[in-house]
């Protein structure tokens, strides 16, 4: 397991246990809520760029599917308390479809940033021993050309293709797949830090942690299904946290932002009106780019 890493239970700091009338207990359990109540709803929608001129949508229901589908292929390896590594890019759907997929095999996520030097990847790599790590074809080439000895490297978007048009994956998520023990004490995910001052330091986080702060969330700033939430912060940060999943747990649409367009400064209003963008929580210093007279 993780040596350098942190967490409230290793540090000897209490977590309160969540109240048995509380809600969901498990982060991802905020999502399946959320795909039961509402299924054709579109969860997570990427609006056109240069990049990807084609706008892409995919509802509750079938992010539901699909992450099941590949939780069960991540059964395959997951065992105990183990992590899987996600080296997708931000604006891909398939990361929050990976995320949601880890959680659900039992296993914590450990996101790293396709932009971070191969130094930074290998060392989390190595510190992490990732049971798995979720790609797609260019980062598999690369993930195991910095670590040789990698176990299980999958293709994450050609796995999903690949289960949309045939009929096997989706059976696999049917009822066929056992429940893992997963408990508000297990871990939900882990980030590391940048490692400036050093090297990278990993933080762990609980599911009970993070099932607190989403609740938190929403008490806070209530999202509604109609809501949508611009994501804009890199999922190997903690900012990410509460974008993607205040989104799930309230069944709005996650909106995915390009690189380009986190940039954009002054032009970054047109945008959030065009996508009618609802919630959004930028950094200070983006806010600042845009104009706005108190950010």
């Amino acid at each position: 397991m993780v040596d350098t890493v942190t967490s409230p239970r290793a540090s000897g700091t209490a977590v309160r246990e969540l109240e048995p009338d509380a809600g969901p207990r498990l982060l991802h359990e905020f999502f399946a809520r959320a795909a039961r109540q509402w299924p054709r709803h579109v969860a997570i929608e990427v609006p056109p760029s240069s990049a990807a001129p084609v706008r892409r949508t995919i509802t509750y229901a079938e992010l539901d599917r699909k992450s099941d589908a590949l939780a069960s292929r991540l059964g395959e390896v997951v065992s105990g308390e183990c992590f899987v590594a996600i080296l997708l890019p931000r604006n891909s759907e398939h990361i929050y479809l990976a995320q949601l997929a880890v959680l659900k095999a039992g296993a914590a996520y450990v996101c790293i940033d396709p932009t971070f030097p191969d130094t930074q990847v290998e060392y989390i790599l190595g510190d992490a021993r990732p049971v798995a790590v979720l790609t797609n074809a260019e980062g598999a080439e690369r993930a195991k050309r910095i670590k040789p000895d990698l176990g299980c490297v999958l293709d994450a978007i050609a796995w999903a293709e690949k289960c949309s048009r045939h009929t096997p994956c989706a059976a696999a998520a049917n009822g066929t797949r056992s429940v893992p023990a997963t408990s508000p004490r297990s871990l939900a995910y882990a980030i590391y830090t940048s490692g400036t001052t050093g090297r990278p330091k990993g933080v762990m986080i609980e599911h009970a942690g993070v099932a607190n702060l989403v609740r938190g969330d929403l008490a806070t700033v209530p999202a509604e299904p109609d809501d949508r939430i611009g994501q804009n912060s890199s999922c190997a940060y903690d900012s990410s946290v509460e974008e993607i999943w205040s989104a799930f747990a309230a069944g709005a649409t996650l909106v995915v932002m390009d690189d380009e367009t986190t940039r954009l400064g002054p032009d970054l209003v047109p945008w959030l009106r065009r996508e009618r963008i609802t919630i959004f929580s930028p950094p200070p210093t983006l806010l600042r780019t845009t104009g706005c007279a108190n950010p």
